[in-house]
């Protein structure tokens, strides 16, 4: 018994001279090259006037100055700490938080989670770029080489509320015909305003006969009733239908019910391990010189349709465009390869074939590649000596709304040619379609990618888009959004990049790479 009293003893007093040994001073607790020093000394020179006007003069001051919260929410990025609730407690116990409040209380979430999702909103780009400014200042960047790359993010929504579009275009397909039965008219002139207009009559109708509307078990519905009642059901069923096509536009197959802007996608971690598709998003990254100078997320599935658009808001963004764009086979398209062009950025997407054209098929040789073009004729002859001819031209609309015209090649009579199995899986004779764009801007990024530049610029894009990517959703853990609506989460993609960025600048200054735009290419 005196043992266990003397234990406790001893424990209470190992534990006050735990206490006392903490210093006063919250300097002493930060090292002098800590992250978060380098953070506060970014954040010290920016400019926060237009985030100061997202608050009214009036009414009470808030509990932590705009510029402490701003920073607490990028050093939470920076340690893998996203919930509101998690920095608040953040903000209570741990010193690096404390040091950042300057003496401030701690906020608690609710401030916390207010301030990312409203007053950041209109002002998150304006402290991006003051950040990017200030990266160009030191030497960091020099907009002259742009890598681009595309992951997918999850969303926080409803795995379950999909919405497809083909589902409710059959459905709306089979609500005209009923509407059309109903009103007596073909399916061709039945419209909306005709079922509400019907309705409306039917009302009108229902008033002058004095007909009681009943309902209830065993009660019988007059005549009158009934057909009120399928008629309100059919415009309400057609608004809906119009509503959920109105949400997708004209450029998506699904939406979310508890997030509108989020498509359900494909995605590399799948919860139930039967390549179920998720609402989440696009995100779009561009890396110069390993810092992310821009991101932006987007309801397309593919990378492809978003590559103009994100190219666009970058350079609306900064108020500059980069010399050259380095980007990957799923951004290969004519629409990107003329806006490049068109910009006067060089080009160094690499094509989709640039694999396959590597390695020799013999068992199929019916790819225009494999055939010879007679310029003077324009006509090309495959191997087996036939010559195919145009024979039209064809047009075709992406999902953009980019039409690109194609002309059809077609050979003279592929009867008793000897290769013909290997050449020609139709029935009919072989039909080759060419845009002499396409052919034409794809030899051109292949020149360019093959050279020792691009093969340079390739080994950079894999380390640095690639690696941001890898260093977001591995090392930081951020696999899904927080926030609902695509500019509530282009908020907390601006604040990752922010966090990365600072992260980055702090690892080459230690390292000594302070002023490298490249990694070089090791000579064994």
């Amino acid at each position: 018994m005196r043992n266990e009293i003397q234990h406790k003893k001893d424990i209470r007093n190992a534990w006050r001279c735990q206490q006392l040994t903490l210093p006063m001073d919250m300097e002493i607790c930060i090292p002098e090259d800590a992250p978060v020093r380098l953070l506060a000394e970014i954040l010290e020179g920016m400019d926060y006037t237009e985030l100061e006007q997202t608050y009214s003069r009036e009414g009470r001051n808030p509990v932590a100055a705009p510029r402490i919260l701003f920073g607490i929410l990028v050093f939470g990025a920076m340690n893998e700490t996203y919930s509101s609730r998690k920095l608040e407690e953040a903000c209570r116990y741990d010193t690096r938080y404390m040091w950042l409040l300057e003496g401030s209380p701690a906020p608690d979430h609710t401030t916390i989670a207010r301030f990312r999702s409203v007053r950041l909103l209109e002002v998150i780009d304006g402290l991006f770029v003051q950040l990017m400014e200030s990266l160009a200042g030191r030497g960091e960047i020099d907009y002259e080489h742009l890598f681009v790359d595309g992951t997918k993010l999850e969303a926080r929504a409803n795995r379950y509320s999909f919405v497809w579009r083909k589902s409710v275009e059959k459905r709306l397909v089979k609500l005209k015909e009923k509407a059309a039965k109903l009103l007596s008219v073909s399916e061709g002139e039945v419209s909306l305003e005709m079922v509400k207009a019907a309705l409306s009559k039917q009302e009108q109708l229902c008033r002058t006969q004095d007909v009681v509307f009943v309902s209830g078990k065993g009660r019988r519905k007059p005549p009158e009733q009934k057909r009120w009642e399928k008629l309100r059901n059919l415009a309400e069923k057609w608004e809906e239908y119009f509503t959920h096509l109105e949400i997708m536009g004209p450029g998506r197959n699904s939406y979310s019910k508890t997030d509108h802007d989020a498509t359900f996608m494909r995605m590399k971690d799948d919860h139930m391990k039967n390549a179920q598709l998720k609402p989440g998003y696009n995100v779009q990254v561009g890396v110069s010189g390993e810092y992310i100078v821009g991101m932006q997320a987007f309801p397309n599935r593919s990378d492809s349709g978003t590559f103009i658009p994100f190219l666009k808001h970058m350079e609306k963004q900064h108020g500059r465009k980069f010399e050259s764009v380095t980007a990957d086979a799923g951004f290969e398209s004519l629409e990107n390869y003329l806006y490049l062009e068109k910009n006067g950025q060089a080009c160094f997407i690499k094509p989709s074939n640039y694999e396959s054209s590597k390695k020799k098929n013999t068992n199929w040789v019916g790819r225009r590649e494999d055939m010879f073009y007679a310029l003077e004729q324009d006509a090309y002859i495959c191997q087996g000596g036939m010559t195919l001819w145009p024979a039209g031209q064809r047009k075709r609309k992406s999902e953009t709304g980019f039409v690109s015209t194609a002309t059809i090649y077609q050979c003279e009579d592929c009867t008793g040619c000897q290769i013909r199995s290997k050449c020609n899986k139709a029935k009919g004779d072989k039909r080759l379609e060419v845009c002499s764009d396409f052919v034409r801007l794809r030899e051109l990024s292949l020149a360019n990618i093959t050279s020792d530049k691009g093969i340079l610029l390739r080994i950079n894009r894999s380390i640095m888009s690639e690696g941001a990517f890898g260093i977001i959703k591995e090392d930081r853990n951020f696999r899904r959004f927080l926030l609902r609506g695509n500019p509530k989460i282009h908020v907390e993609l601006m604040l990752l990049a922010f966090a990365f960025d600072v992260r980055k600048l702090h690892a080459r200054m230690l390292s000594g790479r302070i002023g490298s735009q490249l990694f070089q290419k090791k000579i064994a």
